[in-house]
């Protein structure tokens, strides 16, 4: 499949992103009561109920290497505890960082409080300036000293894509894709792509036409090829040179959250156009990735092997062992509370169901580990189970509690357990934590165990026994 074979140069490349550059902040808490000095809610933040991720241009920049490819990211920060925090992220999430750093800047940062998962206030902490001759030309040599296959200008209008940065960047010779503010429009004349939002393309052309009209305006205003997404109205592209448009509709999926999924699509957009892509391939892919995105919770990110699993009809939930412990790592290193539990899965019932939400509601991210059919075998006897492994995890996957489902072939998840070291590891019966054999593994690298009573009578085994009652009869 050609759009597999781009998608697997996306570790080849190395992708510039230069913009605005925000650090986002997220204070967790509950509003149980009412200020006395004054009529407005308090949030009470327990210790470690803070968050950071990058956000902005920097979080562009996280979703280009997440998905395998190599990435350097260039924006201003000021000499403040909130840079330190950006470059651990940035460490982090492998990516290379060269920044401005300037005395009369603040680096940008949004802090947004939480209660009850619903957010109650932002405070943006942030005085944009406009980067100064010394420091485009401090940009423009480092650029020259290295080697990039596209830039992505990712414009939050803060002050960092300046007329005479971005002129000077085109007269490099790079293939440049821009994420645009329409105020900021006239800097992106002449450049390779542009992909704007159908709200932004509006306001750009100043024109509530339908987006192929749109496109035509934009590209023949500013001479680029122009991407439209258009949220569940699927995304279009128009190509410049031969006056193609083409439309492809959102496929049908279960949407948890929409957040991140535009730095998504440019990310993967740019990666697929730098492998040599042509445009409409490059927005298929990118409406792919932006596809799996929102079927995830929160601010997320997409990794190569999930992306291609995608375009090869497998969950996106379904991860392989090493899939998994990647993803493990970046979850944590986000400060996300992992929670697994494990079983079979054969026939699914109301028990599992109503064990699954519990498990989720301790934790952020919930994985549940499948025993394949030949541990199932050696546990159950020759007769079970009666769904393959592949059909256990495709069902599970589809629950909208269960963020990812790996198979484990041992008899018990201990090892697997002792990979992923969860936070808390949930098991379903009437067991006593001393009984459990995985039991030890979490105490000894100081997670915990939760037990939670089953539904009664409810279990793969006596539906599979109310069945066969029932066709004897």
């Amino acid at each position: 499949m050609k759009l597999i074979e781009t998608i697997q140069e996306f570790p080849k490349k190395h992708i510039l992103v230069i913009g605005d550059l925000i650090l986002d902040e997220y204070l967790f808490g509950k509003i149980n009561r009412i200020n006395p000095e004054a009529p407005v809610p308090v949030l009470n933040v327990s210790n470690n109920n803070r968050e950071h991720r990058l956000g902005g241009a920097a979080n562009t920049a996280n979703n280009v290497a997440s998905l395998g490819a190599k990435c350097t990211v260039i924006g201003q920060v000021g000499n403040d505890p909130f840079k330190e925090q950006m470059n651990e992220l940035f460490k982090q999430a492998n990516i290379n960082p060269f920044l401005i750093e300037r005395n009369d800047f603040t680096t940008i940062k949004k802090t947004r409080l939480v209660a009850q998962n619903q957010q109650a206030l932002r405070v943006d902490f942030e005085d944009p300036k406009p980067i100064e001759s010394e420091h485009v030309k401090q940009i423009i040599n480092f650029i020259k000293s290295n080697q990039f296959d596209m830039i992505l200008l990712s414009d939050y209008n803060k002050g960092t894509l300046t007329n005479e940065l971005v002129e000077a960047i085109k007269n490099l010779n790079i293939p440049i894709v821009v994420d645009p503010k329409p105020i900021n429009m006239k800097l992106f004349k002449d450049t390779f792509a542009i992909a704007p939002n159908i709200k932004e393309a509006k306001e750009i052309t100043n024109s509530n036409s339908q987006p192929e009209e749109l496109s035509k305006l934009i590209a023949d205003e500013y001479n680029t090829h122009v991407i439209i997404t258009q949220g569940p109205n699927g995304t279009s592209s128009y190509n410049k040179d031969t006056n193609e448009y083409n439309h492809l509709p959102t496929k049908a999926r279960e949407v948890y959250d929409v957040s991140g999924a535009g730095d998504t699509f440019i990310a993967a957009l740019t990666l697929a156009l730098a492998s040599r892509a042509e445009l409409y391939e490059s927005t298929q892919i990118a409406n792919q990735a932006a596809g799996v995105v929102v079927g995830k919770f929160g601010t997320a990110t997409l990794t190569l092997e999930e992306l291609k699993s995608s375009f090869n009809g497998k969950h996106s939930k379904v991860k392989t062992r090493e899939e998994l412990l990647q993803i493990v790592k970046k979850l944590k290193s986000e400060g996300n509370k992992i929670v697994t539990t494990n079983g079979i899965y054969d026939i699914l019932h109301v028990g599992h169901t109503q064990l699954l939400n519990t498990a989720k509601s301790f934790g952020d991210i919930l994985i549940l580990a499948i025993n394949t059919d030949a541990s199932t075998k050696r546990y159950k006897g020759p007769k079970r189970p009666i769904n393959t492994e592949s059909e256990r995890a495709e069902l599970a996957a589809n629950l909208s509690a269960v963020d990812y489902v790996v198979l484990f072939d041992e008899d018990t998840p201990k090892e697997l357990l002792n990979e992923i070291q969860p936070n808390i590891h949930v098991k379903g019966g009437d067991y006593k934590e001393s009984d459990l054999p995985e039991s030890k593994i979490v105490q000894k690298y100081g997670g915990e165990i939760k037990i939670v009573k089953l539904v009664e009578g409810k279990s793969s085994t006596n539906t599979i026994t109310k069945i066969m009652e029932t066709q004897n009869e």
